[in-house]
């Protein structure tokens, strides 16, 4: 996902199926580095998510979604994304267009608060969908967790979905952006708890 970070070829990919649960329709998938030590990982830097949605509130409302679900699940020690951008904006390292840091400068600044991994992202899908007279949220992002010191990927996230439209229908369902931010970010980490960290 960001330059100076290389993806391991041997691996594998765990695909999990379409589902429809509390009004969600969604696919997942998830690649887990065989070869590293998933234990290893106790501290964590939080950057950013990148945007890529069009929607400039999408990549700070799934990052803060993200690193809420991260700290109830209690997986690591999370260093949030503010701790990390400040150093890198204090040396005068600046994003690029879609959010990304250099990745040499997120090296040196995870490096110096003691984390083993960085965990970074791209929201590809924010929006209301408009179909005839209903609207229904739509969203899509990647998040990846990277060793700080050699920059494999250790596991690798790619999430989209929709959710209910809405137009009345008996149970409820996830009706807006902000509940099927939630709801996604739930289950990434739950699907992380169950397939990476087991």
């Amino acid at each position: 996902m960001t330059a100076g970070f290389r993806v391991p070829r041997c691996g594998r990919i765990v695909a999990l199926a379409a589902f429809l649960a509390s009004g969600c329709a969604a696919t997942s998938r998830i690649y887990v580095n065989p070869d590293a030590d998933q234990g290893f990982y106790k501290k964590i830097a939080v950057l950013p998510f990148a945007n890529v949605s069009g929607n400039a509130l999408a990549a700070p409302r799934v990052t803060r979604a993200f690193v809420t679900e991260l700290i109830i699940a209690d997986l690591y020690q999370v260093v949030e994304p503010e701790l990390v951008q400040e150093p890198l904006s204090a040396s005068g390292t600046e994003p690029d267009g879609q959010g990304r840091y250099p990745s040499d400068k997120v090296k040196e600044v995870a490096t110096r608060l003691g984390a083993q991994g960085v965990v970074q992202g791209a929201v590809t899908e924010y929006e209301m969908q408009r179909r005839g007279d209903d609207d229904t949220p739509v969203l899509g992002f990647d998040v990846e967790l990277l060793d700080v010191a050699t920059g494999n990927v250790v596991w690798r996230f790619h999430w989209v979905g929709k959710g209910a439209g809405r137009m009345p229908i008996v149970g409820g369902g996830i009706r807006t952006l902000g509940q099927l931010t939630q709801h996604a970010c739930q289950a990434t980490v739950a699907d992380l708890k169950s397939q990476a960290l087991r």
